[in-house]
């Protein structure tokens, strides 16, 4: 297992669907609520209704009527004698109201936050200083006037998980950013929660088989992207101002029954989650791995590159660092970014001029995208902060990216979150990886030919947000890919009837269009060696989507150099070459 890292010294509108509750971690006057009520109906009634509430005394009130045009009341509450969530859910659940909130607390907005170094973090607002590129950041300003991470928006406290050495548990700039078992009782010898880890309080180590996390050299500058305390006045931020981070403490100089067992912690708590629909657990939507075996072989490693398909299923994202050398991946294999799951997202680096760093790996179908690594200030294990580098500096802005999403103003993924979680992890990936910005040093040899925008991954979510309305085509992809034909496959939310697909010669003007009601779609008679652009729309009942993004692929059939050459059976005298067969080859010359 090798490090991949290099230290340098160095009021907005809510949809309401279902239930309401706080939208992320808004400040909120404790013990209001706002209420819309039916129009035929009375607060006064509606009120004493809710005067006791399981044998609890509310003291519930109307204040005023706030909206005449909406029916909207002020109303108070004892917050003191009932959980303020139990009275929204109360009232909520009430027949003759609409919809009720929490009164938010209003700010002047503020993009950026107030942590002293946080001007140092050129990856989020690139000045251009010393040497950059102005703009090549991952425009983290105005993401966070959607959202600064921390809750969904019907209230699940979002966990992304950091698998690395450890973690520095002095450290000022994390606070509350932690995650913690609360389930679990510290140092009793008992599984209070019955996870299968006993005294898991803090997180687990894989390398003591306990809580003892603490460590971190490279494990802190990882988690501290993810999620170092936002606007705490102290230090920087993460990604996230608010989530919390889980630790799960490993070996890099491991083997791979490890990777397992650390993988498996997550996936367990995350599973349980599901299964008690919040109650138990804890909502995991992404892991973070910065390291991994350069050149190695997925077909050799079957059950490690299964497993992020296992975590998919059960909604969490994996993020990869990919190797830390000038390399083809495609060609010379790597472990775990060359895994072919869905479900795990492929890094390579970035530095602050906003190209590719040449000793960074590279590979058109299996390094999915760029981040910002090479230089990247954030924490340290050291109880301070510093330049952090390599593809390990990449990959946790993508793994906390994710759990930023998450925290966006939209019900509708959430729901699909808790009824499919695999189904809103693909959307998640596919907003992050739709939401890129083009980057010359990384068009042809990643999936995406991008670099990860925070902003554009949001507006991409905020765009198609599953609201029972009618949303593109998503987890798009092409497979059976011949000289002459290629299959398009694509997932659509339920209320989708038929899918539109144009497609067409990159060199033409004109669209050819099919329908389908299916996932798939089978192109024949298409050119050899051609390059094709497609994109999809829905159709539903009464509305349609916009088109996606167009996409390209290229058929078989090219003349190509030969891949994967071979060279045995040396003698002193003879030796046997063997390649990969190319199409429409028809002869080869060998010098």
């Amino acid at each position: 297992m090798l490090i991949r890292s290099t230290l340098k010294l160095v009021l907005v509108q809510i949809i309401f669907c279902c239930l309401t509750v706080p939208l992320f971690a808004a400040e909120h006057v404790e013990g209001q609520l706002l209420v819309q009520i039916k129009k035929e109906a009375s607060i006064r009634e509606i009120c004493n209704d809710l005067s006791k509430v399981d044998g609890v005394e509310t003291d519930l009130k109307a204040v005023r009527l706030v909206s005449k045009h909406m029916n909207v009341w002020l109303v108070e509450f004892d917050h003191h004698q009932i959980a303020e969530q139990e009275m929204l859910f109360h009232t909520h659940s009430h027949k003759s109201v609409v919809v009720a909130q929490f009164n938010h607390v209003v700010k002047h907005r503020a993009t950026t936050p107030n942590d002293a170094q946080f001007t140092s973090q050129w990856q989020y607002i690139n000045t251009g200083a010393n040497g950059g590129t102005v703009d090549g950041d991952i425009d983290a300003d105005d993401a966070w006037d959607i959202t600064t991470g921390g809750l969904t928006s019907l209230g699940d406290t979002i966990v992304v998980c950091a698998l690395d050495d450890g973690i520095d548990l002095t450290h000022p700039d994390f606070g509350n950013n932690r995650w913690r078992n609360n389930a679990e009782i510290p140092n009793n010898s008992i599984d209070d929660d019955a996870n299968g880890y006993v005294d898991d309080k803090e997180g687990w180590s894989i390398v003591t088989n306990d809580d003892n996390i603490s460590g971190g050299g490279h494990g802190t500058p990882v988690a501290g992207i993810m999620g170092a305390q936002g606007n705490n006045g102290i230090g920087v931020t993460g990604v996230n101002w608010d989530v919390e981070v889980m630790v799960l403490k490993n070996n890099f100089n491991t083997n791979e029954a490890a990777v397992l067992a650390a993988y498996d912690y997550p996936l367990t708590m995350r599973k349980i989650y599901n299964e008690t629909n919040g109650d138990e657990g804890a909502f995991v939507v992404s892991t973070n791995a910065s390291w991994g075996i350069d050149f190695g072989q997925p077909s050799n490693a079957p059950l490690w590159c299964a497993m992020y398909d296992t975590l998919g299923l059960h909604g969490i994202i994996s993020c990869g660092a990919t190797i830390n050398g000038n390399q083809n991946v495609d060609v010379v294999g790597d472990l775990p970014t060359a895994c072919p799951s869905d479900y795990l997202i492929s890094v390579t680096n970035c530095d602050n001029t906003d190209n590719k760093v040449t000793s960074a790996g590279y590979g058109a179908t299996t390094i999915d995208l760029g981040a910002h690594g090479a230089g990247a200030f954030t924490t340290n294990g050291s109880g301070g902060y510093s330049g952090f580098g390599g593809t390990s500096g990449a990959t946790p802005h993508v793994t906390g990216a994710i759990g930023l999403l998450y925290s966006a103003p939209c019900v509708g993924l959430i729901q699909i979150a808790k009824t499919n979680p695999a189904l809103a992890a693909t959307m998640v990936r596919d907003y992050i990886l739709n939401g890129v910005d083009s980057n010359a040093s990384l068009q042809g040899i990643t999936t995406t030919g991008g670099r990860l925008n925070l902003h554009k991954s949001l507006l991409e979510l905020m765009n198609n947000c599953p609201t029972g309305g009618c949303t593109e085509p998503f987890s798009i992809s092409v497979s059976s890919i011949t000289d002459s034909s290629a299959t398009i496959n694509w997932s659509t939310v339920p209320d989708v009837d038929t899918v539109v697909v144009q497609y067409r010669d990159s060199s033409s003007s004109t669209w050819i269009t099919v329908y389908d009601t299916s996932s798939s779609i089978d192109l024949g008679s298409l050119a050899i060696c051609t390059v094709y652009e497609y994109r999809l729309k829905s159709l539903c009942d009464t509305a349609e989507s916009a088109y996606t993004a167009i996409m390209y692929f290229q058929t078989e059939g090219c003349c190509e150099v030969p891949v994967g050459v071979q060279i045995a059976n040396i003698t002193d005298s003879t030796a046997s070459i063997d390649w990969n067969d190319v199409m429409t080859a028809s002869s080869f010359t060998i010098r």
